[in-house]
């Protein structure tokens, strides 16, 4: 479990709502006048920290070194305001705890779940005026230690030079107000841009060649008788004789062999090139004019953070 810590050690840091955005820095801590217990706190609202707002204690949660609280932001910019250096009444408390929707804690009961230890000298937070007043909440008071570091906190909030914290200038009528604007991160990201499948399939391709060809035939021819042909036939026998003669022809026949004829080599390459980007960056400007009486002349002052033209080129 982490250690307690005083509530005075948050003066100077940041109150965040319940969504964890910040809020403002919290201004001071408000002790019960009976039960010496923290039950509020003051913290600046707006830019330029000049409103302030008392925030409840119920259900408050350290979050590192700042304290977070179960409001949000915008109830707790609309709550009643009152003088952050005057005691608290009963009246403006029970204002408040209704502004919250926080049940009004007893006569003497601490703050529910509390998470600070009693500071030193916390019993004498109470004063005699308030003790008169009929009860209510005070602040108590800081150490010096607690208090140099709530001013130089301040001091480094709204932009004065340690310095001039140092020296202890009061600079309490200056104003520093940061602006603040977008920058652009242009990056690249890898996405599915389409599959590529290598598919091998078997057509047919059709064709046609003309190849020569030849077959046998009987041809019959007439010759002149020789003696030894008349000699044979004087015999005058007349008979039958039969001859076969076996002829041949010649047809296409087609057959088939698989070869090799080419290779294909499929990889993957990467092609850079450039593609435009455009959007919208915001950045803050800051203005400044001051309300004029009826009749008088306007000098106020006008800032405009837009880049101005070039200046011109130095003369020869």
């Amino acid at each position: 479990m982490a250690p307690q810590r005083t509530a005075q050690e948050f003066i100077g840091h940041r109150l965040l709502d319940r969504e964890g955005h910040s809020v403002g820095k919290i201004e001071q801590v408000y002790f019960d006048d009976e039960t010496d217990s923290p039950k509020w706190v003051s913290v600046q609202i707006g830019m330029l920290g000049h409103r302030h707002s008392f925030v409840p204690l119920q259900g408050a949660r350290i979050s590192e070194e700042d304290l977070s609280v179960p409001f949000d932001k915008e109830t707790i910019k609309d709550a009643p305001q009152f003088d952050a250096e005057q005691h608290l009444s009963m009246d403006e408390e029970n204002r408040l705890y209704e502004h919250y929707g926080v049940k009004v804690p007893g006569p003497r009961a601490s703050v529910e779940g509390d998470i600070f230890t009693a500071p030193a000298g916390a019993a004498d937070a109470g004063t005699e005026a308030d003790a008169e007043a009929g009860g209510g909440t005070g602040t108590a008071p800081a150490s010096s230690d607690i208090a140099d570091r709530q001013r130089m906190d301040t001091d480094m909030d709204m932009g004065i030079g340690a310095a001039d914290a140092e020296s202890g200038m009061d600079n309490a009528e200056d104003v520093t107000v940061i602006r603040s604007e977008e920058r652009a991160h242009i990056g690249v990201e890898s996405t599915e841009s389409g599959r590529a499948h290598v598919r091998k399939t078997v057509e047919s391709e059709h064709f046609q060649q003309d190849v020569p060809v030849s077959h046998e035939e009987l041809r019959v021819e007439h010759v002149p008788l020789s003696d030894a042909d008349r000699a044979a036939s004087e015999s005058g026998r007349i008979e039958e004789e039969d001859d076969e003669f076996v002829l041949h022809a010649e047809k296409p026949v087609i057959s088939r062999e698989t070869v090799p004829v080419e290779k294909l080599r499929i990889s993957k390459e990467t092609v850079t090139e450039e593609e435009s980007v455009e959007g919208d960056l915001r950045k803050e400007r800051i203005d400044v004019e001051r309300d004029m009486e009826p009749g008088m002349e306007d000098s106020g002052e006008r800032r405009d953070d837009r880049p101005g033209p070039p200046p011109p080129p130095p003369g020869p």
